[in-house]
């Protein structure tokens, strides 16, 4: 077994050899610049790889917990002058280590849960509102400190007691004549949480005639099992909702959480060799691009926007034009452009530090007085949610879609 392991790692080599140990990437790990350590960073990690499929260190099992460390944010990918793949490089480490080094019975469990039984989750929903609202101190509209140490003093937004997919599942005609079908993939955090999200999205994209498909069972995108280093299971969940998409006669494929879209549509196709049929985008890249939608706000609220770190960066200026020109806000970019420190299954394992990383943007934008962040990562805004709720502020988090359908799609 151990010689196998050893070996799976040494396939990683090319990819590995990328690497010229140049440490750019220690600017941009939100993580290194907490705590400072070189196994925080990728060039840190990539080396303890390296060290155990050439025989410098022994005990494989050891690395797994500086590999897992981290928030998967993808910035040293980004900021790489030579291109090293580092996602892939720590998902597929992740993967093989775990042949050695178990995932806990209840991780197991619970991923299993999450994963392969969508229904019994959402009949779930209920129970976990009705435990929320009972269990937890109300900190503002829909927002709870949860009692049970557990929850580790985090400031929660409340699982809903029924599904955006309950509601909204099949197929949603557009209003008026009929100018294309899409689909729109909420993901888990829209279809349990952010609900009133996949509501302003459909509604809004019915309004500009577009007919709408939502899954009517939302099947995660299997980014949780990928980061917990059960790649098979990811391959799995991307097949399943490749196969729902492909189902369907549809143009575009439309989401509202970028790593939804990164796991569909990035790291699905290289895991498995299968790509969606459809163009898949952002609901504000779509409304801007495909639609060009008319949409004109004039709100005046203090607002600013968090880029999340899996949205297509190519976009930042097209969101943020969307947020400036056609919202009426007085925007002002924030000067901590870093990620918020969120990163799924990251920030249960390691809630301290995920929370520190965020302490200092909500201390920016709380200083600043900004009434409204837009964010269209329903992670991010969580993130944020908790952070902002420690802080004090009272601004809130908010989907750029969502002020238009309140003023605009809702009264028409």
């Amino acid at each position: 077994m151990y010689d196998d392991v050893v070996k799976e790692l040494k396939e990683l080599e090319e990819l590995v050899l990328k690497c010229m140990k140049c440490g750019t990437c220690h600017a941009d790990c939100p993580l290194y610049n907490q705590d400072g350590k070189e196994q925080s960073v990728a060039r840190g990690k990539i080396a303890l790889i390296q060290s155990v499929y050439e025989g410098r260190l022994e005990d494989a099992g050891k690395i797994l917990k500086h590999i897992d460390y981290c928030v998967l944010c993808g910035r040293c990918k980004q900021s790489c002058p030579s291109g090293v793949k580092t996602d892939e490089i720590f998902l597929k480490a992740k993967s093989v280590l775990r042949k050695i080094e178990k995932m806990k019975g209840w991780q197991k469990f619970v991923l299993s849960i999450a994963m392969e039984k969508p229904e019994l989750l959402a009949k779930m929903a209920p129970l976990m509102h009705m435990g929320l609202k009972f269990g937890s101190k109300k900190i503002k509209d829909d927002v709870f400190k949860p009692i049970i140490p557990i929850a580790g003093g985090r400031n929660v937004v409340s699982v809903k007691s029924k599904t955006f997919a309950d509601t909204y599942g099949g197929l949603n005609k557009a209003k008026g004549e009929e100018k294309m079908t899409v689909i729109f993939y909420p993901g888990c955090a829209a279809n349990m949480i952010y609900t009133s999200w996949g509501e302003a999205i459909v509604e809004t994209l019915n309004y500009f005639g577009v007919s709408v498909y939502v899954p009517e069972v939302n099947h995660c995108c299997g980014i949780p099992a990928a980061t917990m280093g059960e790649l098979d299971l990811f391959k799995k969940m991307v097949n399943k909702n490749i196969d729902y998409f492909d189902s369907l006669d549809a143009k575009y494929i439309v989401t509202c959480c970028p790593t939804c879209q990164y796991g569909l549509n990035e790291m699905g196709p290289k895991q498995t060799g299968r790509s969606p049929e459809q163009e898949m985008m952002d609901v504000v890249v779509f409304l801007e691009e495909v639609l060009h939608a008319d949409i004109k706000l004039e709100t005046g609220e203090k607002t600013t926007i968090h880029f999340p770190c899996h949205y297509d960066r190519s976009k930042d200026s097209l969101l943020e034009s969307f947020v400036k020109d056609n919202l009426g806000t007085d925007y002002t970019k924030l000067k901590n452009q870093s990620c918020c420190g969120f990163g799924g299954t990251f920030s249960l394992k390691h809630y301290g530090k995920s929370s520190d990383i965020s302490t200092s943007k909500a201390e920016e934008i709380s200083t600043k007085g900004f009434q409204r962040v837009y964010t269209p990562c329903p992670g991010c805004a969580m993130q944020l949610t908790d952070a902002l709720a420690k802080e004090g502020s009272e601004a809130d988090v908010s989907h750029p879609v969502q002020l238009f359908y309140e003023s605009v799609v809702k009264k028409s």
